[in-house]
């Protein structure tokens, strides 16, 4: 796929929303084959005063199945656990992009690339407040996991690998979806992870809430305690815990608490993203990092349905002004990232798009799916302002209105000059000069979220000092997109690490595991 083509990577969460999936409906889509009538007799079986498991995974989405799936094939005992009603997590909706260097089907296509290049990118993306350790981690493994998906029947599209044009470009093609989003990975990671349910490797609870860690009097992790769906209080022991629980998009108070300025963001992750690990790992004494930074993704109409269109796919007629009536970006500006950097910077959260009547006319609104009648619907609900005049917008918008008139006229200058000397918009084809004007409100949409729990380079959450937390691991979202991301939101590097990650977290929690055994027996053999 060429840089000047582009997959949507929201197209599935747009349609999911578009159909109205419900959490029910997830659940009916992901319980057959896991024989979810069985769930009742699992909890019945497990006796809470005993170690049922040797580890438990608390989450059953793209990195809580992966590292199930692998600690399984390690010979460990697991009990994964999940509130939803179904697996998957984000899984269900998400576009499902992952990125690396080096997988076979890469090199197959003949395109040069390299962990290092994947490295390098991501660094200045990211402008360098990416986890350097974890980084690399992730990326150097990340062929390996691209290649394991294929190995299990993950399909990937024709055009992969390709450049994302929903995010700043890779200088090399590496990322990769399936035909059906992020579906495309579920299905065959819940084949697996059902081929070690069979086996008695794995076993799988769901409708149940996590609310706390149990730790011993050394702080060291020792089980959980769950609330199933009748609120039945049971604690789990077990010699470790992974947490991959997911972000803490759909949390009000936790958004309010660490980024009041995006909180009325649209929410368009999952519910469950409401944070709960970080909760727990914080209450057992983990540091919460990169709390304090969360990207939400310009576009979303503020009180109604629809998203802005972004170039390359759609060059906007109109000019965005911010609260102040300024214009404050490139409108039509390629790099996602400069849009989004551009839009956080605002004081007052959200921005508008101002049109006039040539846009409705001509069928130039730039909000996917609204034509004339959609628009003249909005005015009519009050969320579009219109007027015969900028003036008159300005007044109905509540905006500065001197300030909105100088904006629409030196853009419109502009328009005949040529240039536009404060951002070099290059398509400048039509003023903003004939009434009826119309102001659509545009706000943010959240989807992942940057800060999580901390960890060191074997995925172990670790304190404010540095100490490790003994028996406690993490991974996925729940150690928060900052540690791939930066301060931007890069291709691939959300499903993708999170399953990489996840199941190298396994390994290491597998190896604790057979230590905590070594230590016991060696315990046993000098008492006696």
């Amino acid at each position: 796929m060429s840089k000047g083509e582009s997959v949507d990577r929201r197209r599935a969460i747009k349609r999911t929303v578009a159909l109205g999936v419900s959490m029910g409906t997830l659940g009916a889509m992901n319980s057959g084959p896991l024989r979810a009538n069985e769930f009742e007799s699992i909890k019945t079986a497990i006796k809470p005063s005993n170690p049922i498991a040797d580890l438990v995974i608390v989450g059953a989405g793209n990195a809580g199945i992966p590292a199930a799936i692998q600690a399984a094939d390690l010979g460990v005992r697991v009990l994964l656990v999940d509130k939803n009603p179904f697996i998957g997590g984000m899984l269900n909706i998400s576009g499902g992009h992952i990125s690396g260097a080096d997988s076979k089907l890469q090199i197959e296509k003949g395109i040069e690339d390299s962990p290092a290049l994947h490295y390098r990118d991501a660094m200045r993306m990211g402008k360098y407040s990416n986890n350097s350790e974890l980084l690399k981690i992730a990326v150097e493994n990340a062929a390996a996991m691209i290649d394991w998906l294929a190995e299990i029947g993950v399909e990937f599209t024709p055009e992969s690998p390709f450049f994302e044009d929903d995010h700043e470009h890779y200088s090399s093609a590496r990322t990769y979806m399936g035909p059906d989003y992020g579906r495309s990975l579920l299905g065959p990671l819940r084949t697996e992870l059902e081929k070690r349910i069979d086996r008695g490797d794995i076993k799988l609870l769901l409708r149940a809430k996590v609310t706390k860690l149990l730790q011993d009097d050394s702080g060291t992790v020792t089980g959980i305690a769950v609330d199933d769906d009748s609120g039945k209080a049971s604690d789990f022991m077990a010699k470790a815990v992974i947490l991959t629980t997911g972000g803490y998009g759909a949390s009000q108070v936790l958004k309010e608490k660490y980024n009041p300025k995006i909180a009325k963001s649209k929410v368009v992750c999952l519910p469950h993203a409401s944070g709960d690990g970080l909760i727990m790992a914080q209450q057992a004494g983990a540091e919460l990092i990169n709390m304090g930074h969360f990207v939400s993704f310009p576009g979303a109409i503020d009180g109604a349905r629809g998203r802005l269109m972004f170039p390359p796919k759609h060059y906007p007629q109109g000019i965005w002004v911010n609260k102040q009536g300024e214009r404050f970006v490139n409108e039509h500006a390629i790099n996602p990232d400069e849009r989004e950097r551009a839009f956080l910077a605002q004081t007052d959260f959200g921005y508008f798009m101002i049109l006039d009547k040539k846009s409705k006319i001509n069928n130039e609104i730039g909000v996917k799916d609204w034509d004339q009648q959609q628009l003249d619907r909005q005015v009519s609900s009050g969320i579009v302002k219109k007027a015969q005049s900028i003036r008159g917008l300005g007044r109905k918008m509540g905006i500065p209105v001197q300030q909105l008139v100088k904006t629409v006229t030196e853009y419109n200058r502009s328009v005949v000059t040529g240039v536009d000397e404060k951002f070099n918009r290059q398509r400048l084809d039509s003023p903003i000069d004939e009434g009826p004007f119309y102001s659509i409100p545009i706000t943010g949409s959240i989807l992942i979220s940057h800060g999580g729990v901390a960890v060191n380079h074997l995925l172990q959450a670790v304190e404010s000092s540095g100490k490790v937390i003994d028996g406690l691991y993490a991974a996925g979202e729940t150690i928060g997109s900052a540690q791939m991301m930066g301060t931007a939101v890069l291709s691939g590097m959300s499903v993708g690490p999170a399953i990489t990650l996840g199941r190298i977290a396994a390994r290491n929690a597998c190896q604790y595991t057979q230590s905590q055994d070594s230590r016991v027996a060696s315990c046993l053999i000098t008492e006696t």
